[in-house]
């Protein structure tokens, strides 16, 4: 159970500070991160608040997950951190699934640098984040 931890925990945090490093106005990757119409253009533009909401939340999701080694026993029951990751584990099961239109393996817009990404990077990401947290739940 420590390594699905650890492994989730690491994942979140990273993607955390990533998100962070957009916020306050790096570039790197960014421009696969976003989806894409048939033309090029992005069908979002997330702005720095957009963006820091996903980084803390991001950040909660990490806590969370360290909340199953008993860190937070004194303080908040831990049924209450079991069903969260019953929650983490739905919110990636549907991004990994999608939208119909421009992310997850149900996306209809297949050919563009961030449907690479997606199929390549974003979608295996989120099936394991997924996992490990629906496995956490069932533990």
């Amino acid at each position: 159970m420590v390594v699905l931890v650890c492994i989730n925990t690491m994942i979140f945090v990273l993607l955390s500070m990533l998100h962070i490093y957009w916020a306050s106005g790096g570039k790197w990757a960014l421009s696969q991160a976003l989806p894409e119409t048939p033309v090029g253009e992005k069908s979002m533009s997330p702005g720095i608040l957009a963006t820091l909401v996903v980084a803390f939340g991001l950040l909660l999701f990490a806590a969370l997950t360290l909340g199953n080694l008993g860190l937070f026993d004194a303080w908040l029951n831990r049924k209450y951190i079991n069903y969260s990751m019953l929650v983490v584990g739905v919110i990636f099961t549907l991004r990994a699934t999608g939208d119909f239109n421009y992310v997850g393996l149900t996306k209809k817009i297949r050919n563009t640098k961030f449907a690479e990404y997606d199929n390549r990077i974003y979608i295996p990401l989120c099936l394991v984040l997924a996992s490990v947290s629906l496995i956490l739940f069932f533990l």
